[in-house]
């Protein structure tokens, strides 16, 4: 946060010309509001209100109405949540999948329900890690072959009905960013580009925010792959081990300091952590070599 408002106090960079992205929501908001109080306690007066603070999801929705005469969406469209989707999966269910004759749907699921959110999952997962589902077509496996046309089927569904997954919309921007006409129009404005929590971005996320950085290489992540915890929403860790073997002229600072637990327990963490072997013999370690270390000025001043 005080990177980016050092930004603004240089004058490398206007508000609108900053993006800032965070995990949830709410973390979106407190964001905004620490960095709105620390600009103006810094003396920074300028209009804060085209600053860019959001979830990558709200990123993109961004985009899309900005953009949305670039793409297949009608006006009002509407972005299904989690429960909206599944609950479209269930209205358009007998499009999208039939149950076969033992009652299973593609074989695989024996209940409705468990039907629609396996289906989801999936759908989601082809979507984010940019699978071609008519590829899926050709597979020798059965399921993935009805994995296949039940995808195709939801995704006509979705555009019939003028609606967008939060996969899709993701999948969407990416799709803009790689027309070489509309990619200068959606990056023109993003000069300062800074992640939050990059441990948990997936496939498609981070391809996003590399290609939106493209262009001015300006581009800073923060986290940490001992707190990656979303691996069942499709995140992948090697996102932020890999990061400075994507990104040129990459520079890696460390914030080893832990202010919010008591010595022993960061110790006792440490000796654990140390105990097993994170090397990668075929690659990039899977931990960064780092030793955690505790707040003793904290320790040193709270009240006995």
């Amino acid at each position: 946060m005080l990177r980016a408002v050092n930004l603004l106090l240089l004058g490398k960079a206007k508000p609108r010309e900053l993006v800032l992205c965070t995990f949830t929501e709410k973390a979106a908001y407190e964001l905004r509001d620490r960095f709105s109080s620390a600009a103006r306690k810094l003396g920074y007066t300028q209009d804060l209100s085209e600053l860019k603070v959001s979830t990558i999801h709200g990123l993109c929705n961004r985009l899309i109405t900005t953009h949305r005469h670039r793409t297949q969406l009608g006006s009002n469209y509407e972005v299904l949540d989690d429960l909206t989707q599944l609950l479209f999966i269930f209205d358009h269910l007998k499009e999208v999948a039939q149950p076969d004759q033992d009652g299973k749907y593609l074989g695989k699921w024996k209940t409705k329900w468990t039907a629609i959110e396996g289906l989801r999952d999936f759908f989601n997962k082809i979507t984010e890690e940019l699978v071609d589902p008519d590829a899926l077509a050709t597979a020798q496996h059965a399921f993935l072959r009805e994995l296949g046309a039940a995808y195709n089927a939801y995704a006509k569904a979705l555009a019939s009905a003028n609606r967008i997954d939060f996969a899709h919309l993701q999948k969407l921007v990416y799709e803009l960013l790689e027309e070489p006409e509309i990619y200068e129009a959606v990056t023109k404005d993003v000069r300062y580009l800074m992640v939050d929590e990059y441990q948990d971005t997936n496939f498609i996320q981070e391809q996003i925010l590399l290609k939106l950085a493209d262009r001015t290489g300006n581009i800073c992540v923060v986290g940490d792959e001992d707190q990656s915890l979303y691996r069942f929403r499709g995140a992948t860790v090697r996102n932020i081990l890999e990061f400075p073997g994507r990104v040129q002229k990459c520079e890696v600072i460390k914030l080893v300091t832990n202010y919010r637990s008591h010595r022993r327990i960061v110790d006792a963490y440490d000796r654990w952590m140390a105990s097993s072997d994170w090397s990668n013999p075929g690659g990039v370690a899977f931990r960064y070599d780092k030793k955690i270390e505790p707040d003793l000025d904290a320790e040193l001043s709270a009240p006995a």
